[in-house]
């Protein structure tokens, strides 16, 4: 039994992996658009909540259709790890490690499509 936890921590780190690689891939697709055009905040904002959404849905739903059980426990083992290591990633950059209503609110969407991708992928 405790060898199957083992698996299913490294699987949540797989899926974590694999979602930085579609945010990595996302955020130079948005990186050479902005090169060429103007982009407001707004704008920008938006398209990083959308990547961060994709990038946890996709590897939420990878660790899951591995695993082949508890969708709902993967899916937000999966978001924490992922929003862990952007805010370490983010607090090291420069910016402010200060969890405002704005920090918060992204934080309970995430998790909320983290556990809803968990048990769609569990259901597929």
């Amino acid at each position: 039994m405790e060898e199957n936890k083992n698996i299913s921590y490294v699987v949540a780190a797989e899926g974590v992996l694999r979602g930085f690689i579609i945010t990595v891939v996302l955020l130079l697709i948005f990186a050479v658009i902005m090169t060429f055009t103007e982009i407001s905040e707004t704008t920008s904002s938006i398209f990083y909540l959308v990547t961060t959404l994709l990038s946890i849905m996709y590897g939420t739903i990878y660790a899951v259709k591995k695993v082949q059980r508890r969708g709902f426990l993967i899916g937000i083992m999966v978001t924490v790890l992922y929003l862990m290591v952007i805010y370490v990633v983010s607090v090291i950059s420069g910016n402010s490690a200060v969890i405002g209503y704005n920090r918060a609110a992204r934080f309970s969407l995430a998790l909320l499509v983290g556990a809803l991708s968990g048990i769609i992928a569990r259901n597929l």
